[in-house]
């Protein structure tokens, strides 16, 4: 059996001081996990909201299909390694189409974007679940990243003032390239600012596949 009994407290002014100021300090304190965004000059690259839509061609058939952004869902993750953040996570789910992709997504890295600076890597996610790694600018030019067996070894290969592609100038054009040497395979991916990906190739055993875009009409984020 517990017996109830009461304590009479006294709380001086100076007292309520020291609380109050006590609880501003460990509001902060639990709060104090980072959160790092996606940078702007990325979304100008990577985010577009939906009923955007591109409309690619196989180089080889000539045969066309649009993809076209259905949904968008933004999330805030938590990543628990090196102390633990939270980061920005946008997926812009695709519409049915010929190509067999169902997914961009979009994430922010642990660090704070600088005013010039993508601090953000791009995925593209294909049917069956697997996905590729498109775009992560953060990395000097021309320096190779090994992210794994699975994924490959990463590379910012050029940026290319001006790109012309299907009678079409882009300007501001990342090429990245990936290479799985587990697989033989090297993807080439070239990515436009305020356009996203508009071309990507595969070679796979000296076999090569290749899409590009021939238009689009996107909708970028405010």
């Amino acid at each position: 059996m517990h017996t109830k009994y009461q304590k009479t407290i006294v709380i001086t002014p100076i007292i309520a001081i020291m609380l109050i100021i006590s609880g501003c300090f460990n509001s902060n304190t639990s709060n104090s996990t980072p959160y790092y965004i996606l940078s702007e000059e990325f979304s100008d690259y990577c985010w577009f909201e939906k009923g955007s839509y591109w409309v690619f061609q196989n180089d080889i058939t000539l045969v066309t299909d649009t993809i076209k952004i259905s949904d968008i869902v933004e999330t805030k993750r938590f990543h628990n390694e090196n102390g633990g953040f939270n980061y920005q996570a946008v997926e812009m789910y695709t519409s049915t189409n010929g190509f067999d992709i169902t997914k961009y997504e979009l994430t922010a890295n642990n660090h704070e974007p600088e005013l010039t600076s993508m601090n953000s890597l791009f995925r593209l996610y294909k049917n069956d679940g697997s996905y590729y790694l498109v775009f992560l600018p953060q990395y000097p030019m021309g320096e190779s990243i090994n992210m794994g067996d699975e994924i490959g070894t990463y590379t910012n290969v050029e940026i290319l003032n001006s790109f012309e592609l299907n009678n079409i100038s882009y300007q501001n054009v990342y090429h990245t390239r990936v290479v799985v040497s587990s697989t033989n395979t090297e993807y080439n991916y070239w990515i436009a600012k305020y356009h996203s990906l508009i071309k990507a190739t595969s070679k796979i055993d000296g076999q090569t596949t290749s899409i590009s875009v021939k238009s689009d009409h996107l909708i970028g984020v405010d």
